[in-house]
C-alpha cells in the first residue's frame, strides 16, 4: 500500500485516554440528532438520557449550536490535568483565554475572537452534563475504553501507524504526507461504530469506536450484522466488485452503479463502517478514494461461527 517516499514521511502515533474525551463526545452525540441514527446506542438512548436532565437544561440543549467539539478535544490532549472529568474542567476554568489561543494556534487556522465566551459556555454545558448524565455512565464502559487504550499502546509497538488506524477504525486509512506529523488515537463508546476524525495543521485526531465497551463478553452480532446487511444489497455488491479491480473515487463508483452521488455516498459509508472497504484520507476530512478491504472475506466465516456458537450456548 505504500511507496518508499511515503514510508519515509510516516507520521507517529499517540494513544490517549481520559474520561474527559468521552464526556465531550457523549454531549456531542446527544445534541446532534442526525449523528445518532447509525449508532449502537439505540433509538431510545436520548429519551432515556433526557429523563436524567433538569427540564431547563434539556430545553437549552434542544436549541443548542455547540460546535467546538474538536477544539475541546485538542485542549484535552494538551491538558496536564485530565485524570478525571472534574479535573479537566477545573483546569479549563482556570486557564485564561490568551493561553487557550496559544494552545490552539499551532493547529487551528481560524480561531474565534470570543474564546473566553466560548470557554465559559462550554464549561457550563459540560459541568451540568457531567453532573446529570456522564457521572452516571456504567463504570464498565470507561474501564473498557481505558483497557483498549492500553492494548493499542502495545499493538503500536509492532504495527505500522497506518495499519493500526485501519484496524481500530475498521477501515480508515490515513495516508502518510509531508505535513502530517502525528495522529492521536482516542477510544470512544458513544459514537460507535463510527469514528470522529479531524485534521489540523500537522496533526490528526481520531476518536475510534470500541463496540463492545461495557460488555462482559464480545458480541459477534454487532460486527456480523452490518456485514451481512451490506452483502444483501445488490448495489453494494456491485461497488465491492468494482473495488476488487482497483481503488476508486466516489465519482468513479457513481458512474459504475449509475446512482445519485448522495446514494452512492450512503452505500460506501455503510460498507466502510462494516469494514468491507477502506476510506483513504490525504489531509482533509473528505475521502480521497476507496479501496477493497478484503480481509473481511476470511473474517466472515469466523464471525458467523462465533455467533452461532454463542447463541447455541444460550439454549
Amino acid at each position: 500500500m505504500f511507496d518508499g517516499d511515503r514510508m519515509n514521511n510516516m507520521y507517529s502515533i499517540k494513544i490517549e485516554w481520559s474520561a474527559a474525551y468521552e464526556c465531550i463526545i457523549s454531549l456531542y452525540v446527544y445534541i446532534h440528532e442526525k449523528e445518532r441514527k447509525n449508532l449502537h446506542l439505540g433509538t431510545t438512548w436520548k429519551e432515556e438520557t433526557t429523563k436524567l436532565l433538569p427540564d431547563s437544561f434539556a430545553a437549552e440543549l434542544a436549541d443548542e449550536r455547540w460546535e467546538v467539539l474538536h477544539r475541546l478535544v485538542l485542549l484535552v490532549a494538551q491538558s496536564p490535568r485530565k485524570a478525571s472529568v472534574a479535573d479537566f474542567l477545573d483546569w479549563l476554568e482556570e486557564i485564561p483565554p490568551g493561553e487557550i489561543y496559544e494552545r490552539l494556534a499551532p493547529w487551528v487556522e481560524t480561531i474565534p475572537l470570543n474564546l473566553g465566551e466560548i470557554r465559559d459556555h462550554s464549561l457550563s454545558l459540560l459541568t451540568r452534563w457531567n453532573e446529570h448524565y456522564f457521572s452516571k455512565v456504567e463504570p464498565g464502559i470507561l474501564e473498557s475504553l481505558e483497557r483498549s487504550a492500553c492494548e493499542m499502546k502495545e499493538l503500536a509497538k509492532k504495527t505500522s501507524p497506518v495499519e493500526l488506524i485501519d484496524q481500530v477504525t475498521n477501515g480508515i486509512w490515513i495516508e502518510p504526507m509531508n505535513d502530517l506529523q502525528e495522529v492521536i488515537l482516542i477510544p470512544q463508546y458513544h459514537c460507535a461504530p463510527t469514528s470522529v476524525l479531524d485534521f489540523y495543521r500537522g496533526m490528526t485526531t481520531c476518536l475510534y469506536p470500541v463496540r463492545d465497551a461495557g460488555k462482559r463478553q464480545p458480541e459477534p452480532l454487532l460486527e456480523l450484522l452490518p456485514i451481512t446487511q451490506c452483502l444483501a444489497d445488490e448495489k453494494r455488491l456491485q461497488i465491492l466488485g468494482r473495488l476488487a479491480g482497483s481503488a476508486c473515487t466516489l465519482g468513479e463508483l457513481q458512474q459504475h452503479v449509475s446512482l445519485a452521488k448522495s446514494t452512492v455516498h450512503h452505500h460506501v459509508t455503510a460498507l466502510r463502517r462494516a469494514g468491507l472497504i477502506r476510506a483513504h484520507y490525504t489531509g482533509s476530512t473528505t475521502v480521497a478514494y476507496y479501496s477493497l478491504r478484503d480481509s473481511f472475506v476470511d473474517r466472515l466465516p469466523a464471525l458467523l461461527r462465533s455467533y452461532l456458537e454463542s447463541e447455541g450456548r444460550k439454549e
